[in-house]
């Protein structure tokens, strides 16, 4: 009967190959893009926000992690989202 031997060098790759794949996730965010009234300088002003917010969220997230954004335009104009 033959025996599989792992060599130390080859138990190293695969435990690391695992801990990278292990620490790595889905980070998953929504935007809701909006024209909203903010008073700027004295008077009403209409700005496209965010979330309620300008400027827009941080989006965190580690080396190796996927980044899902789902964008719900519900300004009357065409958006490109750039980062």
């Amino acid at each position: 009967m033959k025996r599989f031997v792992l060599s130390p060098a080859w138990a190293f790759v695969l435990l690391l190959a695992a801990s990278s794949m292990a620490s790595a996730a889905i980070v998953e965010h929504t935007f809701n893009v909006e024209d909203i009234s903010m008073q700027k300088l004295c008077r009403p002003q209409v700005i496209t926000a965010v979330n309620g917010s300008l400027p827009g969220p941080t989006i965190n997230a580690r080396e190796g992690d996927t980044v899902v954004v789902h964008v719900v335009n519900k300004s009357p104009y065409n958006l490109t989202v750039h980062w």
